[in-house]
């Protein structure tokens, strides 16, 4: 049958499907909506039955419809598959890798490793985005996503690469005027510079066997941890962050760590990406390269801070 001959159209269609919208499958199919409604008519028109209800409230997949759009996903995937495996074994990885982390991540944890991963793959090129940038990187077209939570996305695995050490610390300024807390409780006397507004005001440590959590409270939040050092360092209160964030700081004596004995770190990283039977070498390369790079980097920090 011609109708099932015609890829593009095919793939016109599973677009349509799954953004449940012809301007939405047109913006990614960088085309027009009348082009993409042209190309649904004529399919039908060649099926001989209707795949989508259309209406002033948006677009909707007929009974046969649905089921077209799974056998259609079916064999898109598996001639998907074929392509990548073929060209992994010809070319290698090749191509623009999308990659998102947070800006503290990336300029601390990755962008001294990055320029090792392009010597060795060359014919990489690398887009590396802020994870503020937006709530779906899979819809936005990241390959990879390093993050401790699980992203916004159909079909993601993950790969747990280790425990971001944080370090709760303060300015000397600070605390000779307020004093510096010797047990995890006195934190509650302090101006603590919390996480966000939306994020448990708790922080953890270990009392011998156990974990314990102290609630904080203070004058200040936000979401970025460079922030939250930086008002550290001008005297304002006790923060807690990322060890990589504080480091340079933490060296200089501009920050003092404080608890070190205690803090508890209980946040995770893991990577992100598509559940694919063949992944294109560009993805799997990088992933590899993580666990073989990264993942050192991290026990190495927790291992000198304990």
């Amino acid at each position: 049958m011609q109708a099932v001959k015609d890829l593009n159209k095919l793939n016109t269609f599973v677009r349509v499907a799954e953004r449940r919208s012809f301007t939405k499958a047109a913006r990614d199919l960088r085309t027009t909506p009348s082009v993409v409604s042209k190309h649904i008519s004529e399919l039908e028109d060649m099926l001989g039955f209707s795949l989508l209800c259309r209406s002033t409230h948006g677009v909707a997949l007929t009974e046969v419809g649905e089921k077209f759009f799974r056998n259609c996903l079916s064999a898109l995937e598996g001639l998907e598959d074929f392509v990548v495996a073929a060209r992994n074994i010809e070319t290698g990885p090749y191509g623009t890798l999308r990659i998102q982390a947070t800006i503290g991540f990336a300029r601390a944890m990755l962008a001294p490793l990055i320029p090792s991963f392009m010597r060795k793959y060359p014919h990489v090129r690398i887009e590396l985005v802020d994870e503020g940038v937006t709530q779906n990187p899979v819809e936005y077209g990241c390959d990879v996503i390093i993050s401790n939570r699980k992203p916004n996305g159909p079909g993601l695995v993950g790969k747990d690469i280790g425990v971001i050490e944080h370090v709760i610390c303060a300015a000397p300024s600070y605390l000779r005027r307020f004093g510096e807390p010797q047990r995890p409780h006195e934190l509650r006397a302090h101006n603590c510079l919390i996480d966000s507004p939306f994020s448990a005001k708790e922080w953890w440590f270990r009392d011998g066997a156990q974990e314990i959590s102290v609630e904080v409270k203070g004058t200040f939040c936000s979401n970025s941890p460079g922030v939250r050092a930086q008002l550290a360092i001008e005297g304002l209160g006790i923060a807690r962050v990322p060890r990589y964030t504080a480091r340079p700081d933490l060296a200089s004596g501009a920050l003092k760590p404080i608890l070190e004995d205690v803090a508890l770190s209980r946040e995770r990283i893991a990577v992100y990406y598509s559940r694919s039977k063949h992944l294109p070498a560009k993805t799997s390369a990088f992933v590899e390269f993580l666990e073989a790079a990264l993942v050192p980097r991290l026990q190495e920090r927790r291992v000198r801070t304990r």
